[in-house]
């Protein structure tokens, strides 16, 4: 199994008093935990990839899934800001074992907090929260490196990519960054709506007219959202790229001398969710209507609210949309309607999720096959193979790696840093591996733990 190297941080005791407790709901049974991350626990450092363990067995479970959120600079948790999935929904109970595997180098260095949802066929969710937990895989790589590391010789200059479409693709240093809502780095009111990966484009659709030179891009996944030029790369012909006004900022919402004693959450919550019509289709904007109520007994300021559209079996945000409400009375009641739209994965299951001063709410439904009927249906991609001749493919290893017995299976031994030939490299579960030669048996390698030597692609 795939290790997860981890490390408690010892903290300040100022910090220690802001940690907050894990959120652990007990189903039927109150001494048994059935939703619960047993590992990592809050306040824990995490690197590379590994797994996350805990408890998700809940009566008349659907599903479950891990999703995660950055974390505002004094480790509160953003009111209004989307969670990100970091797993499909997943069917099968998990009792005191692994929840899932998960890669931290797909999302930036930071602080955040990883939750646990489990929903119910009766549409009950049930959540454990662990926070904060900090993603450091850059000093990872500064402790672990090693000096002694093989230099890749220079390559000469290639000649330039005859696509020319303007995109941008994230900076070396960076295994992934973040995607905004708008082009303002500000958690609360310019939350994340998603994360360009290492070796994808984002295609470039504006710039922002605000002069901050902030790129609109369009993700592979469809979703749409602003980049900072700061952490990115640009690639192609920006020419022809015009200039637009990014959405404004989210109203922060301020507490009124009346109101509740200062640091107590908004009384306005989603209590009703329903798409118009009962129906949703592929490739169609459809409205999804949203009730809010003030649950209070003051006046309440007004809010602001996000709505996101996530495809169940893979766990990818197919449409994230904003909604707002004015101010309201004790006791009152506002409707808002966010126009939605997704283009994929039409005849499967998705869930639509709204996200406002710390609460959420919840709605599955089947997307309809609309305009998106004459196209096939998205499928995951089957893996592909091919073969190298004799020296033309090297594998080089800069530090210790796990070599395993087939693509995607157990470790066998660890190797050392050096140069391997590769036989033949295969996709599977998103990642290439390399076959090698070794001691007369197949071994395998995982791209991201390499570096190569002469044509390696597929």
């Amino acid at each position: 199994m795939k290790r997860w190297m981890l490390l408690l941080l010892v903290l300040l005791l100022a910090l220690a008093s802001m940690v907050q407790a894990q959120e652990e709901v007990a189903v039927q049974n109150e001494t048994t935990q059935t939703v619960d991350i047993t590992w990592p626990p809050p306040v824990t450092e995490v690197w590379g990839t590994g797994d996350v363990l805990g408890t998700a067995a809940v009566p008349g479970m659907a599903y479950y899934y891990l999703d995660y959120i950055a974390l505002n600079e004094d480790l509160s948790i953003p009111t209004n800001a989307p969670w990100l999935p970091a797993t499909i929904g997943i069917t099968k109970p998990v009792v005191n074992g692994s929840l899932a595997t998960l890669d931290t180098t797909t999302v930036p260095d930071g602080i955040y907090a990883l939750r646990l949802t489990v929903s119910t066929l009766d549409g009950q969710y049930y959540h454990d929260i662990v926070t904060p937990i900090r993603v450091d895989n850059e000093r990872f790589n500064a402790i672990f490196g090693t000096s002694s590391a093989v230099q890749l010789p220079e390559l000469p200059p290639t000649q330039a990519p005859t696509d020319t479409t303007p995109r941008v693709v994230t900076s070396a240093q960076y295994s992934a960054i973040n995607v905004r809502r708008c082009d303002l780095v500000d958690n609360q009111r310019c939350p994340v709506i998603g994360s360009l990966q290492s070796g994808e484009a984002g295609i470039v659709q504006a710039i922002s007219s605000n002069n901050t030179g902030w790129f609109q891009i369009k993700l592979p996944s469809g979703v749409v959202g602003w980049v900072s030029p700061t952490v990115v790369s640009q690639q192609g012909d920006f020419s022809g790229v015009g200039r637009t006004q990014p959405p404004a900022p989210l109203a922060v919402a301020v507490q009124l001398p009346s109101m509740s004693p200062v640091g107590q959450v908004s009384s306005v919550v989603p209590n009703g969710l329903a798409i118009e019509g009962g129906s949703a289709s592929c490739g169609i904007t459809f409205n999804v209507q949203i009730n809010v109520a003030n649950t209070g007994n003051s006046v309440t300021p007004a809010g602001n609210l996000t709505l996101q559209d996530v495809n169940i079996r893979t766990g990818e945000v197919t449409f994230t949309g904003y909604g707002s409400y004015p101010s309201l009375n004790p006791g009152a009641n506002f409707v808002i309607v966010v126009p939605a739209l997704t283009s994929v994965y039409y005849n499967e299951d998705h869930e639509l999720r709204v996200f406002t001063n710390g609460r959420e709410l919840h709605t599955r439904y089947s997307l309809q096959p609309g305009n998106c009927a004459q196209v096939s249906a998205p499928q995951l991609p089957a893996p592909t193979q091919r073969s190298f001749a004799p020296g033309e493919c090297t594998i080089v290893l800069n530090t210790e790696g796990e070599v395993y017995d087939r693509p995607d299976g157990e470790v066998v031994t660890i190797f050392g840093a050096g140069t391997y030939p590769a036989l033949q490299v295969v996709r599977v579960g998103g990642l290439s591996w390399y076959e090698i030669n070794f001691a007369d048996a197949s071994s395998w390698i995982p791209s991201n733990i390499v570096a190569t030597q002469g044509n390696c692609g597929l």
